[in-house]
Parts: C-alpha cells; sequence; structure tokens
C-alpha cells in the first residue's frame, strides 16, 4: 500500500500514524468511461440515477504515479485536514523522453493529479471508490465540494447523498464529450458511513491476520 503524509507538523510520529493507517482505496473501484458507470475488477454496470454517500471526510486529493499501467506512487492527502497538493514542478519526472506512452504513442505524464472520494450505497454498507483524474471527474468532484462547503455549518453532522449520472459538452478536436454528474439528492448522518467504514477496515485487518498465520 502506498502512502503519504498528508500534512507536516511537529509531531513526526503522528503525522507517521495517519499516513501508515490510510488507505487510498476502499471497497471497489467505480469508473466513470465513455459515459458509462461501472465498478469492481468485473466491470459490473452501475445505473445512472444510483445513489451513494459521499465520505467527505476522507476525500484524498494529490498526485498518482504511474508506471507499467499501475500507479506506483502516492503523493495524496485529506482535503479535510487542509492538505495541499505539491506543485507538479516539484515532483520530478519532468523529463518526457523518459515517459511512457499512450496508446497513440504521445508521452504521457506519469504524474496524474487525482482525487480519491469514497462512496457508500445508500441502502446497504458495500463501499466504493471514485478516483478520477480527468478534467471531468476532477470537476465533479470540485463541484460536489462546493455544494459541501456551503452547507457544513449548517450540517456539521451529515454527509451529502448524491446521484451519479452523465453530462457533455463540445470539445474543438474530440466533439461531444461525456463527463460525470454527482448530484446532491439528500443528506446522512455522518455516523451511519464512518460505521461502515469501520467495519471494512475491521474486517480487512482480520483478514490480513489470518494470511500472517497462514502457512507457506
Amino acid at each position: 500500500m502506498n502512502t503519504a503524509l498528508a500534512t507536516l507538523s511537529d509531531n513526526p510520529f503522528a503525522d507517521y500514524a495517519r499516513a501508515v493507517n490510510q488507505r487510498t482505496i476502499v471497497g471497489d473501484i467505480l469508473k466513470f468511461s465513455k459515459g458509462d458507470w461501472s465498478a469492481g475488477q468485473n466491470d459490473d454496470e452501475i445505473d445512472e440515477g444510483t445513489q451513494f454517500v459521499a465520505v467527505m471526510d476522507e476525500l484524498l486529493i494529490g498526485w498518482v504515479k504511474w508506471e507499467g499501467g499501475r500507479p506506483s506512487e502516492h503523493r495524496m492527502g485529506k482535503l479535510a485536514e487542509g492538505f495541499r497538493p505539491a506543485k507538479r514542478a516539484d515532483l520530478g519526472d519532468t523529463d518526457e523522453g523518459d515517459w511512457e506512452t499512450d496508446n497513440i504513442g504521445k508521452p504521457r505524464d506519469p504524474w496524474q493529479l487525482t482525487n480519491y472520494l469514497i462512496l457508500k450505497e445508500v441502502e446497504g454498507d458495500r463501499l466504493f471508490t471514485f478516483a478520477p483524474s480527468s478534467r471531468g471527474g476532477l470537476s465533479a468532484i470540485g463541484q460536489l465540494c462546493d455544494v459541501y462547503g456551503r452547507m457544513l455549518r449548517q450540517k456539521p453532522d451529515q454527509f451529502p447523498v448524491i446521484e451519479i449520472g452523465t453530462s457533455s459538452y463540445k470539445h474543438d478536436s474530440y466533439g461531444k464529450v461525456k463527463v460525470p454528474v454527482l448530484k446532491v439528492v439528500g443528506w446522512e448522518k455522518k455516523a451511519v458511513a464512518m460505521a461502515a467504514l469501520d467495519a471494512n477496515a475491521k474486517s480487512e485487518g482480520n483478514m490480513g491476520e489470518d494470511a500472517e498465520d497462514a502457512p507457506f
């Protein structure tokens, strides 16, 4: 698991504890591709209009480095804790000659600005992580943050309930581009979502203990 210190403080032990306990991906990955929503390793279809509780206090922002089609390093932290992403120039890997190429042979920056937003299904405890790095995905989370930020003082103990959807805009080069929508349709007590996260963490912790005790 790759983690990064969320902030620097006068207590490096507390910083390290937060870092090693901070999970990057929780539950199944929720993906948006060309107007379609899907989740999990089998890309199970998720219908538009499906509702989730957005766990805003756990929103991670920052940079993810990709190598060989997989994330190899995270420089991320919690927005709620005041984390500010580094400037791209400070991350290194600035020589495009060393970059991997995309499917049309164009050099691709290994560092991608990314958000990790944990979502809980409304009618159950299944968890997802929406992890966009596209302009449309980051914009959708930005709009969600705007709504949440304006309601924070009125609803300090609640998370927004969002409904996933699709919108589009016309791009000069690519034509019609579809983008994700996270529409706020209600509110849910934070304690409900956090209980699901705690149960998930305990479950994965028990799995880890079982794996350590297993014979090889």
